[in-house]
């Protein structure tokens, strides 16, 4: 399933240097130790490890949810165009609710999460929560409700999600379900890095396989994507590239 080598292709995330401390003190516990790497565009990256390794934490700091205690991480520039937003052009639709910041970029990374319910708002239906990454884009090209919904009916078969079930809440559905979803969300808005965190854990081994099979084909396409799993022969398979954390050091690891 591994993609061909995309050795020569552009890098779009960069870490160097990563490093991370929760609490201080006597009550300091270093999670992370002078993480380097480099992923480029089409290019799968596996990382195992123990549980409690900070595989969780890596992701987090590569989404940028938190903020590492010592280094620096770098995307690669995506061009975008259209005028930035002022206040004479109000936004369309529920845009309202986004940072200004939010709306003149696409996502450079999306991650899906081990609890997929981190990504999926209880109070909205599934369609609108699965689309939300959408409005991150050029203020003149901010898409309508029914085009984000269109956007969700033509790839909702792709991760084995009934159509009917982006009309649900999250509450309605079984958390393979919500899993597959949040895998939605995270390839709506075509992101240059998916960070997906033991993505096939709550699936089923055919649901799953057909996920994997989804990623290999973003891969095709230019996403890069890191993975997380515990499962070292799915790594073997879908990854270019492999790694090992362990007390805080990222590690090759050797075929």
């Amino acid at each position: 399933m591994t993609t061909p080598n995309p050795s020569t292709s552009p890098w779009v995330l960069r870490a160097t240097a990563l490093s991370h401390t929760y609490g201080r003190g006597r009550d300091a516990n270093r999670i992370l130790t002078s993480v380097d790497l480099t992923i480029r565009a089409g290019e799968i990256v596996g990382v195992h490890g123990p549980s409690g390794c900070g595989k969780s934490t890596l992701l987090r700091l590569l989404a940028r949810l938190e903020t590492p205690t010592h280094g620096s991480i770098e995307f690669a520039e995506r061009e975008t165009t259209g005028p930035r937003p002022t206040e004479a052009h109000p936004p369309a639709d529920d845009t309202a609710t986004l940072p200004r910041r939010a709306l003149h970029r696409r996502p450079n990374v999306m991650p899906i999460f081990q609890d997929p319910t981190g990504s999926l708002d209880p109070r909205w239906p599934i369609w609108r929560s699965v689309t939300e990454p959408m409005l991150a884009t050029p203020w003149h090209t901010t898409p309508r409700r029914s085009h984000r919904r269109q956007r969700a009916s033509e790839l909702v078969a792709a991760v084995g999600l009934d159509p009917n079930t982006l009309d649900a809440l999250p509450s309605e559905l079984s958390r393979g379900q919500c899993q597959r979803a949040a895998i939605l969300r995270a390839i709506v808005a075509d992101p240059l890095v998916i960070l997906a965190d033991e993505p096939t854990s709550a699936l089923d081994v055919s649901v799953g396989a057909g996920v994997l099979h989804l990623l290999a084909q973003r891969a095709q396409r230019g996403t890069a994507i890191i993975v997380v799993s515990h499962d070292l022969d799915m790594l073997a398979v879908l990854c270019h590239r492999r790694y090992l954390l362990d007390s805080g050091r990222l590690q090759p690891t050797k075929d």
